[in-house]
């Protein structure tokens, strides 16, 4: 199905590269001029202008305190390194758990060993092998679950077989407990995976804040969400901060573009459905959805799932935009179905993609909106809405750091420059 700049939402969402001439006629009718609708690699890594920079955010490694506390880098051994072909990366962190995740052409005798940051040895956790999708012929997905944690709290954990130690010890830290006071951070962006400068020069800027997870708002993998583009699009970038930091993302169109979208679902143990999901970190319910199924099936979910939370802070995130300046548009059918749920239950943030720009827009119902989809794939043009407070076509992801009392979201650039930022009240 084609897909034109202003969609609403088709049945099915290939996003693709808008080759017709049709489309370009379309595109061009909108007055956004042709690149503005093709998907490039090579975007606007600096912003060309700023927004409202009088809050900037306080800069701090995320990872140099779980580094520094584990006394290594993390780093596989010799020997994990031969039989390791993909890197440990921490999924479904909760106050009291977390999963690793590795691919292995290792024995299946392999393991975690958790110790505290002192090196006292707390507990060994076997991996499980999993029979699912991965690149070549003897890899194997691994997962081990450790339970039984105290929140906020830092441990270190390492690979092990029969051998030896696969990898030196890895930090990181559990969730918050939910009256935890201590400020919250998170990072997010979406429409990275392009393999190219644009992803490189924004990945070295995400580890200047001190997130405690990271969030995703879609289409990780391009071109087509394969187990090759996930590996090389995805891993091959993220992997010094996904051993130290859990990932929670949400499906984008190019993500379902290979068997619906089962490479991303194998790669990623998510919670729920592993479709659409919720789960909480310290004082904010989060809740991802997924663009690419049915609306109306998730909304009675969302309702539900919305009601049950008592926690103060809702953020919600997901792939395609109902409210955008860029080439694809508001998706209406989307904000239809969606939006009355977000208000009856006070959602503060929603986050979305899709259009490879960043826009921020006034609040709307109490709600603020923002498109984050400068991950790594090129910058689209973007104009200016009714609703647009400020929008911007450069490559950036941004940092939310809450408190008790108020969320502030930072846009930072490619360069690692803060270009805009908005203060969410409770």
């Amino acid at each position: 199905m084609q897909h034109t700049c202003n969609d609403q939402r088709p049945a099915v969402a290939p996003d693709r590269r808008y080759r017709s001439a049709a489309h370009a006629g379309r595109c061009l009718a909108l007055g956004l001029g042709l690149s503005a609708c093709l998907s490039n690699q090579s975007g606007n890594v600096s912003a060309s202008k700023a927004g409202d920079t009088s809050m900037p955010a306080v800069r701090s490694a995320a990872t140099a305190s779980l580094r520094q506390g584990c006394g290594a880098s993390g780093n596989l051994t010799a020997s994990g390194g031969a039989i390791i072909q993909r890197q440990p990366y921490l999924q479904q962190v909760t106050a009291s758990s977390a999963m690793v995740g590795w691919v292995t052409t290792g024995s299946a005798a392999q393991r975690i060993e958790l110790t505290s940051p002192d090196g006292a040895l707390l507990r060994s956790v076997a991996a499980e092998h999993e029979a699912t999708i991965v690149r070549d012929a003897g890899e194997q997905q691994t997962w081990a679950r450790i339970d039984g944690l105290a929140p906020s709290t830092i441990y270190c954990y390492a690979l092990f077989d029969d051998g030896g130690a696969l990898s030196e010890r890895i930090g990181f830290r559990t969730a918050p407990a939910a009256d935890d006071p201590n400020p919250i951070g998170f990072l997010a962006f979406g429409d990275s995976g392009g393999g190219g400068s644009d992803q490189r020069s924004l990945t070295d800027q995400m580890d200047l804040f001190p997130q405690q997870l990271i969030i995703h708002t879609g289409d990780l993998a391009y071109d087509h969400g394969t187990i090759n583009d996930i590996e090389d699009t995805v891993f091959s970038f993220y992997a010094g901060l996904f051993r130290h930091i859990p990932f929670f993302p949400a499906a984008g169109n190019h993500d379902y573009e290979t068997s619906n979208g089962a490479p991303f679902r194998a790669v990623f143990a998510l919670p729920g459905n592993e479709t659409w999901y919720s789960y909480d970190w310290g004082r904010i319910h989060f809740v991802a959805l997924d663009t690419e199924a049915s609306y109306s099936k998730q909304a009675e979910w969302l309702d539900a799932d919305l009601a049950a939370t008592a926690l103060p802070w809702k953020v919600v995130y997901f792939h395609r935009p109902p409210y955008s300046s860029g080439p694809h548009g508001s998706d209406m059918s989307l904000r239809s179905a969606l939006e009355p749920i977000f208000e009856r239950h006070r959602v503060q943030l929603v986050l979305t993609g899709h259009d490879h720009d960043y826009e921020r827009m006034k609040p709307q119902h109490g709600i603020q909106y923002i498109v984050t989809g400068g991950g790594g794939v090129g910058t689209r043009s973007v104009g200016s809405s009714g609703f647009t407070a400020f929008s911007e076509a450069v490559i950036h992801y941004v940092y939310v750091e809450s408190t008790i009392d108020q969320m502030v979201l930072h846009a930072i650039d490619g360069t690692g420059v803060e270009f805009d930022a908005v203060a969410i009240p409770r």
